[in-house]
C-alpha cells in the first residue's frame, strides 16, 4: 500500500471506530465494548493488551517521560491483556493523554511502531498472498486485522478470508484491472472478490457491518487506488466523509 494510502486506511479506521477523522495519538476513555480501555490511534485496547504494548515499546525509548511508572512492575503480564478491568488503572488514560503530549514524538512513534507490526504487517502478509494489487482491497484487510483480529482462523482476518475463498467455485470476471488466482485454479477480479470478503466479514462478526458498508461505498465511487490526497467514504452513521491523507506529498 502507498504510504498515503496506508495513513487514509488508518483514519478511516479511526472514524469508523471513534466517530473523529485523522488520526488522535491522545485519545482514552473506556472501551463501549467492554475491553477496558481504548486508547490512541486505532483504538489500542488495554484488554487485549495492545495498548499495554504500546506503553512498554514508549517506555523502552530514549524519549520516555516516566507517565506510566505506575504500571511498569507488571507491564510484561499486561501486555498479555487485562480484559475488561479497569479498576486499578485508574491513572492510565491521564498517562496516555500525557504522554501523547511528550515534545519528543516517542509516544506517537510508538503507537505506529505497535500498529505496524501487530496489524500492518501481517494484514500486508494476507494480500501479498492473495496477489491484490489496490490500495482499497488491502486497507479493507487491513481494517478487518485491527477489528477482528491479525490471525489466521475462526474470526479473525485470516478465518474470514479463508471463508470467502472456500465459498468461491468458478471464475469471476470484473474491470478491476487485477484477477486473483483462488484456491489455485479459479480466475476471480480482485474487486469482486473484495465484495464476497466484505460480503463474508459481515456474516462472520455482525458488528463489521458499518466498516463494510462504508468500503462497499467506496467500491462504489470507483476509488480502488489512494495514492491521491483524499477519498470519500461513510462514517457509522451512514454520512459521507472526505478523509484526507496527512502528508500531502505522498
Amino acid at each position: 500500500m502507498s504510504s498515503c494510502g496506508a495513513q487514509i486506511a488508518a483514519s478511516l479506521n479511526n472514524l469508523l471506530q471513534s466517530g473523529q477523522e485523522g488520526i488522535n495519538f491522545a485519545q482514552c476513555s473506556k472501551d463501549n465494548s467492554g475491553n477496558g480501555y481504548a486508547a490512541g490511534m486505532i483504538n489500542f485496547t488495554t484488554g487485549s493488551g495492545d495498548a499495554w504494548n504500546v506503553v512498554k515499546v514508549y517506555m523502552g525509548s530514549k524519549g520516555y517521560g516516566g507517565e506510566f511508572d505506575a504500571f511498569a512492575d507488571d507491564i510484561d503480564t499486561y501486555v498479555k491483556g487485562t480484559g475488561g478491568k479497569t479498576s486499578g488503572f485508574s491513572g492510565f488514560c491521564t498517562a496516555w493523554v500525557k504522554a501523547a503530549d511528550n515534545p519528543s514524538n516517542a509516544f506517537w512513534n510508538a503507537q505506529s511502531s505497535v500498529l505496524g507490526s501487530t496489524y500492518y504487517e501481517p494484514a500486508m502478509a494476507f494480500a501479498g498472498d492473495l496477489g491484490v494489487s489496490l490500495d482499497v482491497t488491502k486497507a479493507a484487510i487491513y481494517d478487518s486485522a485491527i477489528v477482528d483480529g491479525p490471525d489466521d482462523g475462526g474470526s479473525s482476518v485470516g478465518g474470514i478470508i479463508d471463508a470467502t475463498n472456500k465459498g468461491i467455485d468458478q471464475d469471476i470476471s470484473g474491470s478491476s484491472g487485477n484477477t486473483l488466482t483462488i484456491n489455485g485454479k479459479y480466475k476471480v477480479d480482485e474487486i469482486k472478490w473484495l465484495q464476497l470478503f466484505l460480503k463474508q466479514r459481515t456474516e462472520t462478526n455482525s458488528s463489521d457491518k458499518v466498516n463494510a458498508a462504508s468500503y462497499n461505498a467506496i467500491i462504489d465511487e470507483g476509488t480502488y487506488n489512494w495514492d491521491s490526497d483524499s477519498i470519500t467514504a461513510l462514517d457509522y452513521n451512514g454520512k459521507k466523509h472526505t478523509i484526507k491523507c496527512p502528508s500531502s506529498s505522498d
